[in-house]
């Protein structure tokens, strides 16, 4: 490749993965003790007692705990502005801001940090299926921040909390849900804590989530030119990452614990599967999706993937050969991205793999999250763990193994 073709490469990747720049001030870290927020408990009630360790890592359901008679709906969105949970758990460094979103900055602390957050979603007839429209410039200035509620998305109140008690308030959050199923989101690479937590509500908001909703949110730098830097933030991050899934499973008790990482955040998954080799104790993922992955798939075939199917019901990869995000990766790191389709499309047992070349996201073809036909798609895997076949998906039979495909253009 020329050092112009590489140039634009390198441009392309830089302006991937959707994410504005935090704009943080230097102050102490707030408190970790819990505080008062409407709708969010600190941890006044019973925590569920957690069941003993299963001899195998293949245990299925949790025992019976307390749940609601009737499922969580978000049917209000379409009249309506909601304000959504959100739980965190992130190794960014707090800094002071009077917005929440702006809590936390891009630096690395090496340790977990707790919060919850509702966020601001407004309704259908302001937003589109994938939307996060954020406060314009006029709403926006260094010493005032008016969002609209009507129309913005943002972070409208951010409550930090020590361990004990966000896994207090997230067994309190899941025990008024009917499927006591937790979402773990963990974001990619060029995405400020704010976009982290906004991208997972609206994931939420728009797959009408019955379950509680957790953003992993690791120290992405936020910033175009930070690719290297976020790539080693999110291996190191890994190791966190598995002690928080093995304290989730034990001590919330979730049914079904599913994990969506979404580009870059396949790094983060990636260490966290080899932490937790050989743990026995860690309850079984339900769902594990891999949404336009940023992994060498070499590695992720010879040592993640045999890992990780041990510890998951299903585990679902969506690529496409339209990312050039990917393609700038390829270029960057020299080598096959998971997420890129066309002719090198990995196709492996143990992993379902759905061409999404047909699925219009952004304008680089790599935030999935934007498109209605993937929504739909995913909130089907999830509510109901629905295997491909059981979904409106186009089986393709290539050297004896089958992927799936898209049907038509999806907007």
């Amino acid at each position: 490749m020329t050092r112009s073709a590489i140039g634009v490469a390198t441009i392309l990747l830089l302006s991937a993965c959707a994410g504005s720049p935090p704009t943080p001030a230097p102050a102490p870290e707030p408190s970790t003790a819990p505080l008062p927020m409407p709708g969010i408990s600190s941890g006044a009630s019973q925590m569920p007692t957690a069941a003993p360790a299963p001899a195998m890592v293949l245990a299925d359901r949790a025992p019976t705990l307390a749940r609601s008679a009737v499922s969580r709906s978000w049917a209000q969105l379409d009249s309506t502005s909601a304000r959504v949970p959100v739980y965190v758990a992130t190794t960014r460094r707090s800094v002071p801001s009077d917005r929440a979103g702006e809590r936390f900055g891009g630096d690395d602390r090496d340790s977990l940090q707790y919060a919850a957050a509702l966020v601001n979603v407004p309704s259908y007839r302001e937003r589109n299926e994938g939307d996060i429209p954020h406060p314009p410039a006029t709403r926006v200035a260094r010493f005032w921040y008016r969002p609209d509620s009507t129309r913005d998305m943002f972070v409208a109140a951010l409550t930090p909390l020590d361990s004990a008690g966000f896994m207090h308030s997230v067994a309190d959050d899941l025990a008024g849900t009917r499927s006591r199923s937790v979402l773990v989101f963990v974001h990619g690479y060029n995405v400020s804590f704010d976009d982290a937590v906004l991208r997972a509500a609206q994931v939420a908001a728009d797959i009408g989530f019955d379950g509680t909703v957790v953003a992993f949110d690791w120290p992405s730098a936020g910033a175009l030119a930070g690719y290297v830097r976020d790539q080693q933030a999110a291996r190191n991050a890994g190791y966190h990452f598995a002690e928080f899934l093995r304290a989730l499973s034990a001590v919330v008790v979730p049914d079904r614990l599913h994990l969506v990482v979404h580009s870059m955040g396949s790094e983060v998954l990636a260490r966290a599967v080899t932490v937790l080799a050989g743990d026995s104790t860690l309850r079984r993922f339900d769902q594990v999706i891999f949404a336009a992955p940023d992994i060498d798939a070499r590695y992720f075939r010879r040592e993640v993937l045999p890992r990780l199917a041990r510890r998951a019901r299903r585990v679902t990869l969506y690529a496409s050969s339209d990312d050039e995000a990917l393609r700038a990766s390829r270029s960057v790191n020299g080598v096959w991205r998971l997420g890129l389709g066309g002719d090198s499309l990995v196709v492996l047992p143990n992993m379902d793999t759905i061409d999404a070349t047909r699925v219009r996201a952004d304008l680089l073809g790599h935030t999935l999250f934007v498109n209605a036909g993937f929504i739909a798609d995913v909130a089907l895997l999830l509510a109901e763990g629905r295997a491909p076949a059981e979904r409106r998906l186009l089986p393709i039979t290539r050297d004896s193994l089958v992927f799936w495909r898209f049907r038509a253009q999806s907007r």
